[in-house]
């Protein structure tokens, strides 16, 4: 299959090579979980440089990008050439105050929507994940593009996890 530019972030998935979309979207939860499991206490709202999230931060964005996505994927699904709303996720992380999330309940209901977004989307027809809606910055998005773009949003996120905890470890 041919490599294609995303067109919510302009570049190609890359990251996620020959791995299945929808088996990296459900490995995801597991995936941070393992992560994240030797790190404790304050490390976890560490942040490693002044502009960088911290890994609180990071789960908090994923749970709220998650929330966008089984919105956005509903929304095209069921009214195709529908609007998308957008969202700042600059603004989010400090007006949700996402450095003090709890880590517990944040990865437990990224789990729990990401399972339900991908059993959703398992259930719905090929033709139906070609859907598409409207997005006022990237135009028409297909559910499909969505999806590929969130796992690899995932796998971009996971590695940031795993380099902020080495590097907070060597401090």
């Amino acid at each position: 299959m041919a490599r294609s530019t995303c067109p919510m972030c302009r570049e190609e998935h890359w990251r996620l090579g020959r791995a299945s979309v929808m088996g990296s979207l459900a490995a995801a939860p597991r995936r941070l979980a393992a992560s994240i499991r030797r790190a404790r206490g304050p490390r976890l709202r560490r942040r490693p440089a002044p502009r960088e999230w911290s890994v609180v931060e990071v789960l908090a964005h994923l749970l709220d990008v998650e929330i966008a996505l089984s919105f956005r994927v509903r929304k095209a699904a069921a009214e195709p050439g529908s609007v998308l709303t957008p969202w700042d996720q600059e603004r989010w992380t400090p007006g949700l105050r996402h450095q003090r999330a709890e880590l517990g309940p944040t990865l437990a209901a990224f789990s729990a929507l990401r399972a339900d977004t991908v059993a959703l989307l398992r259930r719905l027809p090929p033709a139906q994940r070609r859907s598409a809606a409207r997005h006022p910055e990237y135009g028409r998005l297909r559910i499909d593009q969505m999806v590929a773009h969130v796992a690899e949003h995932d796998l971009n996120h996971l590695q940031q996890i795993q380099t902020t905890l080495k590097a907070l470890a060597r401090r």
